[in-house]
């Protein structure tokens, strides 16, 4: 087996509806995406022969992500984060706030990024997202 490795970093501000906790408020971390590409055996032959994939391939998926998420608020797609985004938008707010059809978890948020990852053609195998310096989630799928 061959496992390629990249990462990029993003800024990103988000909401968890109904949390009761330290992190109740909007607050942002600085995540650390970090992707593993596998294959068990490599290309055989075109420009991609003796590769798994091309870094740049994967860079520039990885781009398209963070084009999505980065610098940007992240809420929940119900009836209070479009409340909240439609709050933001009517009272002249000037960033970017994105609505996802999930709680805005870096679990749940794991698994969008390695579907999405995924739906672009890339072989991701795992992703591992880092909400903080120690903290990470880690998703794969069967």
């Amino acid at each position: 087996m061959f496992t390629l490795k990249s990462e990029i970093g993003m800024d990103i501000a988000h909401y968890l509806v109904g949390y009761d906790g330290g992190c109740k408020n909007i607050h942002g971390h600085r995540y650390r995406l970090i992707v593993k590409v596998s294959a068990e055996e490599l290309q055989q032959d075109g420009h991609l022969r003796g590769m798994v994939d091309d870094f740049g391939n994967i860079k520039s998926v990885l781009k398209k992500i963070s084009d999505e998420f980065d610098h940007k608020l992240l809420l929940e797609d119900n009836d209070e984060g479009r409340k909240m985004a439609t709050f933001f938008a009517e009272n002249d707010f000037n960033f970017d706030v994105v609505l996802v059809p999930y709680r805005t978890t870096v679990e749940e948020m794991s698994r969008a990024i390695f579907r999405k990852i995924r739906s672009y053609g890339v072989n991701v195998t795992e992703v591992e997202m880092y909400e903080t310096p120690t903290n990470s989630c880690i998703y794969t799928e069967v």
